[in-house]
């Protein structure tokens, strides 16, 4: 009966979906610090600098100004997340044109609601959605994948095509774009032990401080990766790729309409 009951239950650790869930909240959390507090109640953005430092003063806005700061740096902990579910993904699909045309429809699916979200206007170029950087990620590993095995030439297509997708996610200016295509690169060199994923994805992570020190929380998210057991867990696909999109527009429109 035990025996019954524990197959039941599926292998110990986190799934594809469980992974996906988590790096889902910790977004959430980000983007309901930036959307609902920092640009709706706090109005960063709409005031002047003078209206913005006098509100400081006030406790009860420092409290949710921290808040705020505080969900955001706890969404830098979704990127390694979903870029090492990126390279999962690349490893096990059928088709690898298939997949990057789901990834491109995400990206173009949540520009308008991540605009949105976080200037409250339909469009807005000054910043894209982290999607388009994993996106050229892929780029970057068809590349990788293509020249595989030629030696020198394959690593330095593989340096090339890595330094111009992060000159390129600068240009584009993509929300988080250089961490993703690394850290992409690094799950993909490493893909055959999970530990080294996690060893170098957590250093790299940790590198990119120097880039931004929000990303400081990142590293916590390889707790999550290094219990990875390879299954893919329970949920919907079609739902997963319609997630993020839903999420910036839900998020927005509640700061909208209730705040």
């Amino acid at each position: 009966m035990q025996q019954r009951i524990g197959q039941r239950r599926g292998p110990r650790g986190n799934t594809i979906q469980t992974l996906r869930t988590w790096g889902l909240l910790f977004l959430a959390m980000g983007i309901a610090g930036q959307t609902i507090i920092q640009n709706t109640m706090l109005g960063v953005g709409q005031i002047s600098m003078e209206e913005l430092l006098l509100a400081m003063d006030d406790q009860n806005t420092m409290i949710w100004a921290t808040v705020a700061l505080v969900a955001q740096l706890f969404q830098t902990c979704a990127i390694p997340i979903f870029t090492f579910l990126l390279v999962q993904g690349v490893m096990h699909t059928s088709s690898f044109k298939n997949y990057a045309l789901r990834v491109a429809g995400i990206a173009l699916l949540a520009e308008i609601p991540f605009d949105l979200a976080m200037t409250g206007k339909p469009f807005f170029f000054g910043n894209q959605n982290p999607v388009l950087g994993l996106l050229l990620a892929m780029v970057v590993l068809w590349f990788i994948r293509h020249y595989s095995g030629k030696g020198f030439k394959s690593v330095l297509i593989g340096i090339l095509v890595t330094v111009m997708a992060v000159f390129w996610v600068g240009m584009l200016r993509i929300s988080d774009g250089v961490m993703t295509v690394v850290l992409v690169v690094i799950f993909w060199l490493t893909r055959r032990k999970l530990i080294w994923q996690v060893f170098a994805g957590a250093c790299a992570t940790l590198l990119c401080t120097m880039l931004s020190l929000l990303y400081f929380m990142a590293p916590m998210s390889f707790l999550l990766i290094h219990f990875y057991n390879e299954e893919p867990g329970e949920g919907n696909k079609a739902v997963s790729y319609f997630a993020y999109p839903a999420l910036l527009l839900g998020l927005y429109l509640v700061g909208v309409f209730l705040f």
